[in-house]
């Protein structure tokens, strides 16, 4: 088989398609460091199956996808193609030529093809399996695995010469073995645990089952006597129905004639109770008629000497009436005569007022002369000015006198609104009180809510905090959960391993499985001791194996399990017989000499607890042993002892008789069975602490919770309390409000009448004013006469006639005033006297009325006038003779009354005593028809049987006590039963089907697991041969090849482990000229990297590949070691085609052919061709 090309389109650096033809011999690959060159080697590593990104110096896959330059785009996918010669067949196809092709997208889609057909990665790695090639091979060599062959543990170093081998394929089969091997064990694992468990359930059921059997038979004997007694019951209770029907009949028959007497009797009772209650009600209108004619009586004589009272207080006071209306009469003449006359007078007064207004007018017509006009206008002012006094003069006289009238009036106004000024007074008093309660009551609230809202905050606080700490101890108490939850998964885990007996053998384990199956099974030793914590690992290693020992009480026990075990192949175990064991113990000298030594705990025996009957156990296994401290103190005691006795120290060392002695520790972290226990008590103790803890912690978690609560509740209370204040305060600041309105209206009222008495005051001081008005009036009006009576003076000088005319018009006007002045009075006069003769007709009329009530007062007195006191008394004697012949009447009839009542008392109680019996009668016939519907109904419903049909079921020759007695036996065994599982029968048949099936199939699985195990035991043989006999060809070829290489010297590969092939690790050791034989790691880096080519290039002369891929392996080599390795390669050239990436002359000199790798554009690499010549 050859490498013919590979193609290669967008991986790293080679963004473009690129194709590379591969000759035979050797292939050189030549470029400057970046180019690209160790890319196609990995190219070819990726798609023969690498997965690794890191191999191939990458982070994740996709970064083998070219990831663009400056100038280029990323793609999309990487795509490598290769493509092989397998005309010889080389490689396990059918085809001449085999290609394989692998491409990635950049979003993680990977396919591969083999031979143009979609293909899994498995398939390709198949293909390459134990043919030297493949993603880690020795066919593809890198300086860096060239270096991991000198840097590498021994152990990993064999993985060449497996290769080599071709036991990868015996590996891989081993690997499915042993999945398909831990897969049956797994397997084997649950039906084992299946069979346990149903082993558990198998005893319990077997005897449930019997249980129920026999709870069945019972039952159903039961159930016939019980029916049997329950048609008996029927028939017994249906003859005492019949006789309890007839005595019902003949007590209904008594009890309606019973009826029938009292009903006769309560008519007589309600005919003469209606007698005696018509008697009553004629006695009582009886008494009503004479109490109605006493009072009469007593009203007539009353009234009669009332009336002769009133018509003389009448008849004075008509007289004293029409005395006062006579004289209002005759005042009424006068004042009407006096109004006429003022009348009249007031008509001559305003006759004279008009002539003389007429009269002024004439003369006032006449004007003066202009140089007087001024004098006169003077004079004229003055007198007008006197008029205006003199009218005001009069106006203030008539007020003054209108005044007087109304001062009487004003003073009863005064003391209304006096009355009414206190009443105010007294209600704002009121208000302003009750307005100074409800702002006390509101400032009151004021201050409570204060401190509410101080409590609210308080509780907020509290509230908050317990919240807080609620949530911290909650976590803690749910992390301690979590905690205890593990520890008990662990437990649970634990005691399933103990139960299950794991770690113990298998036939131990089926042995302990079926415990119950016999008798005479105390336990495994490991159950039977009870070893203090401290003595765990000596007890432990003192015990070895024999810790799974089975104890058992006798030897025949013992005899009958294994041939339990020879008949189902279940294993062997070891039995200890404690009829048949003899006590062990150490010579009581040798216990006296080494109980005074230093580092002595005591024999093994006395350090563990075992109940007394078992105490042959721990004698006979534990009895001759010694526990002791430490190994120094340990290898003293057996000295002096002369090594007689085996000695274990507290860490398991083991120091055994004649002195051979183990110790030392084993990988992992593996435990006996005792510390199992150990640990498993240890950890029952933890968790059981842990649920003490969390139960502490949940309590105190549950009171900060109630306490949260109750903060809550209290908060919650406290929140409508102070909801409830502040509805509260708003009605008391609306009610305060409103007190305001209702003060500030009584506040204006008081103004109003404050002022209205002001206004009574302000006129009553004006008419106490009025007086001193007038006078200073009166003194202005003489001042103006005065005045005007010089002016007149002054016009005197003027002529004459002007004097005379203006005296006159003087006169007129004075004349005029005084005129005004009488027609005011004579007005005056007239309108008090028509006021006067208005009172007077008032007063009269009300006079008449009163004298008319008077008269109408007196009617009715009038019209009992005819009534004689006398006829009444008559009748009032006949009324009380009446009364007694009704008394006589009732008292007869209340004595018949009475009889009627003793007589219907009677029959009522022989009607109540009847009634009774015959409830009695009815009670019993409805109990007797209640025990027949309950037999009848326990028939139907328990036993699903009629009244009928049940009768071929029962027995019927049985005496009744027999048949009680055999019932309360039935029922006591029963009961003995107690709850039986009646689905046992069918659960303990399907329980034990589905146990034989699963022993059967754990036989199986048993056979499987051997014949996998001896599968993988011939593989580890035949993988192992060859191993060997590869590793033994590569070692002389290398010794051989090395000499080649380095001109002389000697090397050999040796094997670590000899012993175990399958694990053993490989040495190299070289000797180089002129130096001593050492192993490869202290060689020079240049003798390393030489010896390691060595070793391949042993190799490839044992196991030859079709071809080898070498990545620089040269690099650190010399001129001449170059020109060795180069020339060498030249001995594999009819076998093994190189491809050699390399900057290296020598190398380069022994090419057949050669590519160059640039990078002609930053990158991005090219291959391009190279001329030996340009080579050279």
């Amino acid at each position: 088989m050859k490498l013919r090309t590979i193609e290669i389109s967008g991986f790293k650096s080679f963004a473009d398609n690129t194709k590379i033809e591969f000759k035979d011999g050797i292939t050189g690959i030549v470029g400057p460091n970046g180019s690209g060159k160790s890319n196609i080697i990995e190219a070819i590593r990726w798609v023969m199956g690498e997965t690794s990104a890191k191999s191939l110096r990458g982070g994740k896959m996709p970064d083998v996808i070219f990831s663009g330059t400056e100038k280029r785009k990323p793609l999309s996918r990487a795509s490598v193609t290769i493509i092989f010669d397998n005309s010889d067949h080389f490689l396990d196809s059918k085809f001449d030529e085999v290609m394989i092709s692998r491409r990635l997208f950049r979003n993680g889609e990977s396919q591969y093809e083999l031979n143009r057909q979609e293909c899994r990665l498995k398939d390709i790695l198949n293909l390459f399996i134990d043919t030297g090639l493949g993603r880690e091979s020795f066919s593809v060599i890198s300086q860096g695995r060239v270096e991991s062959i000198f840097n590498s543990k021994p152990e990993d170093r064999r993985a060449i010469i497996e290769e080599a081998a071709g036991v990868l394929e015996y590996k891989q089969d081993k690997k499915r073995a042993e999945n398909e091997l831990e897969k049956t064990s797994g397997y084997l694992e649950r039906v084992n645990d299946l069979i346990v468990e149903l082993e558990k359930q198998v005893q319990p059921l077997e005897e449930q089952a019997a249980v129920a059997k026999d709870y069945v038979q019972q039952k159903r004997r039961f159930d016939i006597l019980d029916q049997t007694k329950l048609v008996r019951t029927i028939n017994s209770n249906s003859e005492a129905q019949k006789q309890l029907a007839v005595q019902r009949q003949e007590q209904k028959e008594q009890l309606a004639q019973l009826r029938i007497k009292s009903e006769a009797l309560a008519d007589q009772r309600e005919k003469i109770k209606k007698v005696i209650s018509e008697q009553n009600h004629q006695k009582d209108q009886l008494q009503i008629k004479l109490v109605k004619l006493n009072r009469l009586e007593q009203q007539l004589e009353g009234e009669h000497d009332l009336r002769v009272e009133r018509q003389k207080y009448v008849d004075q006071e008509k007289e004293r009436l029409v005395s006062e209306q006579q004289v209002l009469k005759k005042q009424l003449v006068e004042k009407q005569a006096a109004l006429e006359a003022a009348q009249g007078q007031l008509a001559a007064v305003q006759q004279k007022l008009t002539n003389t207004k007429q009269s002024l007018k004439v003369l006032e017509s006449d004007h003066l002369e202009q140089q007087k006009e001024a004098l006169k206008r003077e004079i004229e002012d003055l007198r007008a000015e006197y008029v205006d006094q003199l009218q005001a003069l009069t106006s203030l006289k008539n007020q003054y006198n209108f005044n007087q009238q109304d001062r009487e009036r004003d003073q009863q106004q005064r003391q209304k609104i006096q009355l009414t000024t206190d009443t105010l007074n007294e209600q704002i008093k009121q208000r302003k009180t009750e307005c100074e309660n409800l702002e006390h009551q509101l400032l009151t609230l004021k201050d409570a809510n204060n401190v509410q809202q101080e409590r609210i905050t308080k509780l907020t606080k509290q509230r908050d905090r317990l919240q807080a700490q609620y949530e911290k101890e909650r976590q803690q108490w749910l992390d301690g959960s979590n905690v205890a939850h593990r520890a008990e998964s662990k437990l649970e885990a634990l005691l399933n391993l103990k139960n299950e007996y794991t770690g113990f053998y298998q036939g131990v384990r089926a042995v302990l499985q079926q415990k119950a199956q016999f008798r005479g099974i105390v336990g495994p030793v490991s159950e039977v001791m009870n070893v203090p914590a401290e003595y765990t690992v000596a007890i432990e290693t003192a015990l070895g194996n024999q810790v799974q020992n089975v104890v058992v009480d006798t030897d025949q026990t013992a005899k009958s399990i294994i041939e339990y075990l020879k008949k189902n192949r279940l294993g062997r175990v070891t039995f200890l017989p404690k009829n048949a064991l003899s006590q062990r113990s150490i010579r009581e000298d040798t216990l006296q000499k080494v109980k005074e030594m230093p580092g002595f705990v005591g024999v093994a025996a006395d350090l563990v607890k075992v109940k007394d009957d078992n105490q042959v156990i721990s004698q006979y296994l534990l009895g001759t042993t010694l526990i002791v401290d430490t190994l120094q103190n340990a290898l003293i005691i057996s000295k002096q002892i002369s090594r007689h006795n085996r000695i274990i120290t507290l860490a398991g060392d083991v120091i055994g008789i004649g002195g051979t002695m183990t110790g030392g520790a084993t990988k992992g972290n593996r435990t006996g069975v005792l510390q199992q226990d150990q640990e498993l008590k240890k950890l029952q103790v933890q968790v059981t602490a842990m649920k003490t803890k969390l139960a502490s912690k949940e309590t105190e978690v549950q009171k900060i919770l109630e306490q949260g609560q109750a903060i809550q509740a209290e908060l919650k209370q406290a929140l409508e309390e102070q909801h409830q204040a502040e509805q509260k305060s708003s009605e008391l600041s609306n009610q305060v409000s409103l007190e305001n309105d209702r003060l500030t209206e009584l506040q204006r009222r008081l103004k109003a009448t404050r002022f209205e008495l002001s206004q009574i005051d302000d006129n009553e001081n004006q008419q106490n004013d009025l007086p001193a008005q007038i006078a200073n009036l009166q003194q202005e009006v003489q001042q103006i006469k005065e005045n005007t009576t010089a002016k007149q003076d002054e016009l005197a000088l003027l002529d004459d006639d002007v004097d005379e005319r203006q005296n006159r018009i003087s006169e007129l006007r004075i004349e005029l005033a005084r005129l005004k002045e009488q027609t005011s009075q004579h007005q005056h006069e007239v309108n008090t006297l028509q006021t006067t003769i208005n009172d007077v007709l008032e007063r009269n009329d009300e006079i008449k009325i009163k004298i008319q009530q008077l008269d109408e007062e007196l009617i009715p007195e009038n019209d009992l006038k005819h009534l004689d006191i006398d006829d009444i008394r008559n009748q009032l004697a006949e009324q009380n003779q009446l009364s007694a012949q009704l008394q006589n009447n009732f008292e007869q009839n209340q004595v018949q009354q009475d009889r009627i009542i003793t007589d219907y008392e009677i029959t009522q109680r022989q009607l109540h005593q009847a009634e009774s019996q015959l409830k009695e009668i009815e009670g019993s016939l409805t109990l007797v028809q209640s025990r027949i519907e309950m037999a009848i109904d326990k028939l139907t419903q328990e036993y699903e049987q009629t009244f009928e049909s049940v009768q071929n079921v029962i027995i019927q020759n049985i005496e009744d006590e027999s048949l009680e007695r055999e019932l309360k036996l039935l029922c006591r065994g029963l009961n003995e039963l107690g709850t039986v599982n009646l689905g046992a029968i069918e659960e303990y048949d399907r329980v034990s089907t589905r146990y034989n099936f699963l022993r059967d199939q754990k036989n199986d699985l048993a056979d499987s697991k051997a014949q996998l195990e001896q599968s993988i035991a011939e593989i580890d043989q035949e993988a192992g041969q060859r191993f060997k006999q590869t590793f033994d060809q590569v070692a002389e070829e290398f010794s051989s090849v090395f000499v080649k290489m380095f001109g002389g010297g000697k090397a050999e590969l040796e094997l670590t482990d000899p012993d175990n092939l399958l694990t053993t690790g490989i040495e190299i050791k070289a000797q180089p000229p002129g130096k001593k034989l050492q192993r490869l790691s202290l060689l020079s880096g240049g003798e390393k990297s030489l010896t390691a080519i060595t070793l391949l290039f042993a190799i490839l002369q044992v196991k030859p590949v079709p071809f080898c891929i070498l990545d620089e392996v040269e690099a650190a080599f010399d001129d001449a070691n170059v020109e060795r390795f180069a020339k060498y390669l030249k001995n594999f050239q009819g076998t093994t085609q190189f491809i050699v990436i390399t900057h290296r002359k020598g190398t380069m000199m022994e090419a057949d052919v050669l590519y160059g790798v640039t990078m002609q554009e930053s990158g991005v690499s090219k291959m391009v061709s190279v001329s030996m010549d340009e080579a050279e």
